[in-house]
């Protein structure tokens, strides 16, 4: 139980009944818990609500640009449905916690999400995009500020994080096992700008607020069958189409149904902010290859560093670690790709090798410079 809500804990909640986690999730040790009948607290006397702390000595694998999650929860109030409502119990600021299972219990990754949840993800896309991004509101909590420079600038800056910020600050921890899966760590600044030098001729699109993170795990099913978008930690200011390459790479969609989603996601992002759909046969294949090669280094790192702490099996593990592969073989011209076994005995094999220590615990750059 986080230490900082000790005392409030102590104060609000007569059994540990009440109190359920920790929750699965990378960046927060998180509870929920249902409040009591104090009056007041949290605009209600009772219901369930979300306490977290922030996991120590985490990597983070994407920019953060918007400094707190419950600030900008706060600031789409009643401009975006369906999300966690903010508010305080003392001096503890706390989020709604919203009751129901995710959409991967619903639909696992891979199978066909049923034709209502579509329609209400694309409503958040459509939703997403009609926020004015250069509202001052957004901005004061927005670090930097996004310069609207261009889609190409964009994508650029996020292939230099990826390789800069996340896989070269890791490589002294990670090499040996980068080497034993067949991928030469050296590689990584030529694919970085092989991948800057195919992302260069991008359509300019005017900026939108992205959620950054949207799939099955982060969005909640509630009783009445309605989707709730949670996690909005890795939400940015930036090219629209980088938010529909995310959710495409993260929900694996049937092929049908993956065509459907595209269409009907340049009709609303048209729709809200116009030019935002421009240049999408080209340039929607550019950042899902970008996605796929990012998720091979982020998730062997991720997976080898969650290991390392026992957070992870090693079987479960080497499954993501192949996945990753499997998905981004064309991409970065791979002649094979090892099976989970073969994974699996390296991660072994790796986490019984001494190596060196230190660069797995600083986290890279947390937060956006």
């Amino acid at each position: 139980m986080p230490a900082s809500a000790t005392s409030v804990f102590q104060v609000l909640f007569a059994t540990t009944e009440q109190v359920i986690g920790p929750l699965p999730g990378y960046h927060h040790e998180t509870y929920a818990v249902r409040l009591g009948a104090a009056p007041g607290l949290f605009g209600q006397s009772a219901g369930w609500v979300k306490l977290r702390d922030p996991r120590p000595g985490l990597l983070w694998f994407d920019r953060r640009c918007f400094g707190s999650e419950d600030d900008l929860l706060a600031t789409l109030a009643g401009r975006v449905s369906h999300i966690p409502t903010v508010g305080h119990i003392d001096s503890l600021t706390v989020q709604g916690f919203i009751e129901g299972c995710t959409l991967a219990e619903v639909a696992p990754p891979g199978e066909e999400v049923p034709a209502a949840f579509v329609g209400q993800i694309v409503r958040l896309f459509r939703e997403l995009l009609a926020v004015e991004p250069y509202d001052p509101a957004l901005l004061a909590l927005h670090a930097p500020l996004p310069a609207e420079r261009g889609s190409a600038e964009f994508a650029r800056d996020l292939v230099r994080f990826t390789f800069t910020d996340v896989v070269e600050h890791s490589l002294p921890h990670f090499d040996a096992l980068f080497h034993s899966l067949g991928i030469h760590p050296g590689s990584a600044p030529a694919t970085a700008s092989s991948l800057e030098t195919r992302l260069r001729g991008m359509t300019p699109r005017p900026f939108g607020l992205l959620h950054g993170d949207v799939h099955r795990a982060n969005l909640i099913v509630d009783e009445h069958d309605a989707l709730w978008a949670i996690d909005w930690e890795l939400a940015l200011i930036g090219d629209p189409l980088y938010d529909l390459a995310t959710h495409l790479h993260l929900m694996r969609y049937p092929a049908r149904q993956e065509g459907e989603v595209i269409a009907r996601w340049a009709d609303v992002a048209e729709e809200s902010r116009p030019g935002a759909a421009e240049g999408i046969e080209a340039d929607l294949p550019r950042y899902l290859a970008f996605k796929r090669i990012q998720s091979v280094y982020t998730d062997v790192i991720r997976q080898a560093y969650s290991t390392e702490r026992g957070e992870t099996s090693t079987a479960e593990a080497a499954k993501v670690i192949n996945a990753a592969l499997d998905r981004a073989a064309d991409s970065l011209l791979l002649p094979t790709v090892a099976g989970a076994g073969e994974i699996e005995h390296e991660l072994l094999r790796w986490l019984a090798t001494p190596r060196q220590r230190g660069a797995a615990n600083t986290g890279g750059s947390p937060s956006a410079s």
